[in-house]
C-alpha cells in the first residue's frame, strides 16, 4: 500500500527569465516543486491550494494530473486568480524572487478556512508546509489553522515543515509568532542555512540543535550550506559532505526536490545517511538545470 501524503501551499504561474529579456512560463510554487518530485511508486499524492476558474487556472489542473497529484482538495474560487512570480537569477545561479500574489485565490481561501478544509474521511500519513505556506495568512488566522494541523496529528498524521523563509514576506514580530506557534507541532523539520540566518541571524549548528530541543521535534534535515548537510533522527546526528558544483544554472525548486528525495528514500530505508546522500543527488541535478520543476531522470 502507498504512502499518503497532502502538500498544503500555493501553486502559482511561474515566469523564468531564460536570457536576456527572454522569459519561460511554467507552474511552480515551493510545496507544489516538493510534491511533483515525490516518487510516486511510493506515494499517493495530494495538493491542498486554491486556484481560480479562467483557462489558465483550468492549465494547472492539466499539470497537476500530468504529474499524477490528486486535485480532490484543489478549491476553485470564483472572481479569483491563480498567483504569479517571476525569477531572475544571478551569475551564480542564485534565485531573485518577484512576487504578485497578494489577491491570489490561494490567500483568499486560507483566510477565509471552516471546518471543512479537509475531506473528513481522507487520513494522510503525512501533511506537508512551509514557511511560504504560514505567509499566505494574516497573523490572525494563524491559530485557526494550527488548530487544523493538530486535527490530523490526533489522527496519526505526521506533520513536515520546511522553514523556507522569504524575508520580504515577513515582518519580525509575524516571523517568530507563526514559527513559535507551528513548530510545536512539526514531527519533521527541514531547514536551510539561509533560513537559520533569517530568524537567528546565524546557522551555526548548535543554534539548530536548540530550536530542536525546545520544541522537541526529533527528526530534522538541516542543509547548513552547499558542502554540509545534516540529519537529526532517534537522538543521532548524521552528515555527510557534498562537493560543490562550480556552475550553478539555477537554484530555484533545488530545496524542495532535496526534501522529496530524502523523504522518498527515508521512508524506504530508514537510514538517514542514505537518505541524505540520495537527496543531495538530486538537488545538484535541479541546479543544472533552468526552472523549479525539471527532469531528472
Amino acid at each position: 500500500m502507498k504512502t499518503t501524503i497532502c502538500s498544503i501551499g500555493e501553486c502559482m504561474i511561474e515566469i523564468t527569465n531564460v536570457e536576456k529579456e527572454l522569459y519561460n512560463y511554467s507552474v511552480a510554487g515551493d510545496t507544489l516543486n516538493f510534491t511533483s518530485y515525490l516518487d510516486q511508486s511510493i506515494f499517493n499524492k495530494f495538493y491542498l491550494t486554491a486556484i481560480g476558474t479562467s483557462d489558465i487556472n483550468r492549465g494547472v489542473i492539466s499539470f497537476l494530473k500530468k504529474k499524477k497529484i490528486n486535485t480532490d482538495l484543489v478549491k476553485n474560487i470564483q472572481s479569483k486568480e491563480i498567483g504569479l512570480y517571476l525569477i531572475k537569477n544571478t551569475k551564480r545561479g542564485e534565485k531573485q524572487f518577484y512576487y504578485w500574489r497578494d489577491n491570489s485565490a490561494s490567500k483568499f481561501f486560507f483566510n477565509n478556512m471552516n471546518k471543512n478544509l479537509f475531506i473528513k474521511k481522507q487520513r494522510f500519513d503525512y501533511i506537508y508546509l512551509t514557511g511560504i505556506t504560514l505567509s499566505l495568512l494574516d497573523p490572525k488566522n494563524i491559530d485557526k489553522f494550527i488548530s487544523h494541523l493538530s486535527i490530523l496529528r490526533k489522527k496519526n498524521s505526521k506533520v513536515i515543515f520546511d522553514f523556507n523563509i522569504r524575508i520580504k514576506r515577513w515582518s519580525k514580530k509575524n516571523l517568530n509568532l507563526f514559527l513559535n506557534t507551528t513548530l510545536p507541532n512539526i514531527d519533521i523539520l527541514f531547514c536551510s542555512g539561509e533560513d537559520l540566518v533569517c530568524w537567528k541571524k546565524n546557522d551555526h549548528i548548535k543554534t539548530f540543535e536548540k530550536i530542536l530541543k525546545k520544541f522537541n521535534i526529533f527528526h530534522a534535515i538541516f542543509r547548513k550550506n552547499e558542502k554540509y548537510n545534516y540529519s537529526f533522527y532517534k537522538n543521532k546526528k548524521y552528515m555527510i559532505r557534498n562537493k560543490p558544483i562550480k556552475k550553478v544554472v539555477d537554484t530555484s525548486g533545488a530545496g524542495d526536490g532535496y526534501n522529496a528525495a530524502y523523504l522518498s528514500n527515508f521512508i524506504i530505508s530508514k537510514n538517514p545517511q542514505l537518505a541524505l546522500k540520495e537527496a543531495s543527488k538530486i538537488g545538484a541535478k535541479i541546479v543544472m538545470k533552468k526552472g523549479a520543476i525539471v527532469n531528472v531522470k
